[in-house]
């Protein structure tokens, strides 16, 4: 049996914790008639059906949720989770489970489809070139077959499109390419409140987005900038309650104060910071490299 939309909206209010009288209240529907929708006694029109797509943290481009079976719609909460993981640049289990979505019928979703392909490119790069880009151009055209990099401020951009332009961006800057880089990451910060993601999406990606143009700024030696990008990269992280990168970002801000010659205190402080930020996070291993390299490059002892 085809799962609808009331079956949909029921598992995922489930998931995200919300009670009938929470939900109701935001759909403005009484909660007798959001009782009747789950129960299938009702219908849902469309709009009601993607502004609670939306509330559940599902973009509309989900819409075709309301296709999937049973099966197909458990695909799809390994999809959701394997997202997450590689929002985390946890890849250790990207390989395995692509092979299982290659054999799933969910892979007839564009936006699967799209997602595969993007992490099949990424996992087979062996090195950033030329043909590295080339196919995760060809991954991005999937969706977007008249793209321009030139253009990315203008366009809505999904999930994938941003991870893949992402990819691209960083393919670009360890060919020296920092201009193009630059200008990608840029564009897509400058244009990422009319993206097309959800709510969880935004907590993963925007942090990415600053986190990536401090990266490509450091490489480039604009550390005035780069010093800017990772200021602010700590405040959106702060803003969405992720606190995953701050660690890197204050050891970036670490050494770009170093690099613009600031006083030994300053950069001293910010090493310190860092290591400590991580090991409250409970991100051991990154609190070890940490104070590792700040001996090693800036011969700190982190206390």
């Amino acid at each position: 049996m085809k799962a609808n939309s009331a079956e949909i909206v029921k598992k995922m209010r489930k998931e995200m914790g919300l009670s009938q009288e929470e939900l109701a209240e935001q759909l403005f529907i009484s909660v007798r008639q959001l009782a009747r929708i789950e129960a299938g006694e009702a219908g849902m029109d469309v709009w009601q059906f993607i502004t609670a797509l939306e509330l559940l943290g599902s973009p509309t481009e989900d819409f075709w949720l309301l296709y999937l079976d049973s099966g197909e719609y458990a695909s799809y909460r390994d999809y959701k989770r394997l997202k997450r993981q590689l929002g985390n640049n946890d890849w250790s289990e990207a390989r395995s489970i692509i092979s299982d979505f290659e054999e799933s019928a969910l892979i007839r979703q564009p936006v699967v489809k799209q997602f595969v392909s993007y992490i099949k490119a990424s996992i087979e790069m062996t090195a950033p070139s030329a043909e590295s880009i080339e196919a995760l151009l060809k991954v991005m055209y999937m969706s977007k077959p008249s793209f321009d990099e030139r253009k990315i401020s203008e366009y809505r951009m999904t999930y994938n499109e941003i991870q893949i332009a992402l990819c691209i961006a960083g393919c670009l800057a360890a060919m020296e390419e920092h201009d193009r880089a630059i200008s990608i990451v840029q564009s897509m910060i400058n244009g990422r409140e009319s993206n097309k993601v959800s709510e969880e999406d935004k907590i993963i990606l925007f942090p990415s987005l600053y986190f990536a143009l401090t990266c490509v700024l450091r490489g480039a030696g604009r550390y005035k900038e780069a010093l800017r990008a990772c200021i602010d990269a700590v405040d959106v992280c702060r803003e969405y309650n992720n606190l995953k990168q701050i660690p890197e970002m204050l050891f970036y801000m670490a050494d770009c104060y170093h690099r613009l010659g600031e006083e030994d205190h300053v950069y001293k402080t910010h090493l310190i910071r860092a290591y400590h930020v991580a090991y409250g996070i409970g991100r051991n291993d990154a609190a070890a490299v940490i104070k590792e390299n700040a001996l090693k490059y800036y011969g700190v002892i982190v206390p």
